[in-house]
């Protein structure tokens, strides 16, 4: 009979895998989802904070220094002039260029060199009017730099890549400047908001976001987690407890802020204590109740232990909390009745 109680040993190979598997799921899983999270958050704050400030610097610098120009500001080359490599003669020059040609008349052919792109313009921009045009060594440096990648269509576009390429030498230069860009606007802009009339604009605005119907839902939550996590009022917890709520028999976990209000202190007849009980798994908001001081039991805690145990819904426990494997019901007994704790693991 106890040999057919007993597993087959594939059944415990099979057993044993699935173990080792789920250990190995459990220890590679918490670094793998910290990184990709890390990734995610670093991806968004790239795409909607870093590219922005590029974008803006680049075009700042592009506007500011270019070389831009229009048909009616260039003239036709004059003849002798040197056909371009996949534009021909389809290309304008300045008009001292071309008045500087006509005064040497060259009589030998005339090739192509880094004196005579400086005086090409090929057009950059196809749009009304009679549109822009780009020298052609700028025109040939953003296409060196871009290939296979298609160039942009607006001659402001094209300063753009060329201020990428001659100013900052690289994207990681250009994304320093913009995250320190970045650091400066938020130490200036929170300089703004406690002042006077920026905390009066940021009232305002808050006070306009919650009253669209679906942005304020999303606005309130979020808002609630960044205060909960920037703000510098913080909120000192004394000590970590439990008390009976939202019934009698269920227990939840809570934060002592400090000392209940006289008033209800004296209609109870005893001390009261303010506690916050955070809600999961998002800690930012929950109640604050009191109750009286000798409804709520210290646990043996940290604050930083009770966060974990409140985000994580209860998953875990910290250790010095864990009732030890095989605990019968008469050592609860004997816990309940105050016997040391000692003799409860013997």
């Amino acid at each position: 009979m106890s040999s057919v109680n007993q597993p087959s040993p594939s059944r415990r190979n099979r057993k044993s895998a699935t173990y080792f598997f789920l250990r190995g799921v459990a220890i590679t899983l918490p670094p793998v989802l910290t990184l990709l999270i890390l990734v995610w958050a670093g991806n968004g704050f790239n795409t909607y904070v870093i590219q922005p400030i590029n974008f803006v610097v680049r075009f700042g610098l592009a506007t500011w220094n270019n070389s831009i120009k229009t048909a009616d500001q260039l003239t036709a080359p004059p003849p002798g002039y040197p056909a371009v490599p996949d534009w021909g003669r389809n290309y304008l020059v300045t008009q001292q260029a071309a008045d500087e040609f006509l005064r040497r008349r060259p009589t030998e052919p005339v090739t192509l060199n880094a004196e005579l792109k400086e005086t090409i313009y090929v057009v950059a921009e196809r749009g009304t009017g009679n549109g822009k045009y780009v020298p052609l060594s700028d025109y040939e440096l953003v296409f060196k730099e871009l290939r296979p990648v298609p160039l942009p269509t607006t001659a402001i576009g094209l300063y753009m890549e060329i201020v990428s390429v001659r100013e900052f030498r690289s994207q990681w230069v250009l994304s320093a400047l913009s995250l320190s860009l970045a650091i400066v606007a938020m130490y200036f802009l929170g300089r703004l908001v406690t002042a006077r009339v920026g905390a009066w604009f940021v009232r305002v605005s808050e006070s306009l976001l919650t009253r669209v119907p679906l942005v304020r839902n999303v606005y309130s939550t979020v808002k609630q987690v960044t205060d909960f996590v920037f703000s510098d009022r913080e909120v000192e917890f004394q000590r970590v407890v439990a008390l009976e709520y939202p019934r009698a028999g269920a227990w939840t976990l809570g934060f002592v802020t400090g000392e209940g209000m006289l008033d209800c202190a004296t209609v109870v007849g005893e001390p009261m204590v303010t506690v916050l009980i955070p809600t999961s798994p998002v800690p930012a908001g929950g109640f604050t109740v009191m109750v009286a001081k000798s409804s709520v039991i210290d646990l043996n805690l940290t604050v930083d232990q009770a966060v974990q145990f409140i985000v994580s819904c209860g998953v875990l426990i910290p250790p010095q909390q864990k009732a030890p494997e095989g605990l019968s019901e008469a050592e609860f007994r004997s816990r309940l009745a105050g016997a040391p704790a000692s003799a409860m693991l013997k």
